[in-house]
């Protein structure tokens, strides 16, 4: 399936194309593009049942293509974005999965 959205970041909407594959039961997988913004990234969000819970495996790999974004990004996207994400999603992704 294909997904125009639009994201906020750094006090800024983008437009964002994603290609995702829905994997029912399993997760899904998702190819984005932002020109706008110069990025892209491949993102993976896999379930797998264990007999202690379910598993988790996320996975977001960027490239940054303008030069100037890649020098401040690393910083912000390496641990304040991250941050934010595990906050915004994974934390309440285990909340709900503890209920």
């Amino acid at each position: 399936m294909e997904i125009d959205a639009t994201v906020k970041s750094f006090g800024q909407k983008f437009p964002v194309k994603m290609k995702t594959q829905i994997l029912p039961g399993k997760g899904f997988i998702s190819d984005n593009e932002s020109p706008k913004f110069g990025t892209s990234g491949h993102e993976e969000l896999l379930l797998s049942e264990r007999p202690e819970g379910t598993v988790i495996d996320y996975t977001y790999q960027v490239a940054i293509h303008k030069r100037w974004l890649r020098i401040v990004a690393k910083p912000l996207i390496g641990w304040f974005s991250m941050k934010y994400w595990q906050k915004a999603v994974i934390d309440e992704l285990r909340k709900r999965l503890e209920r």
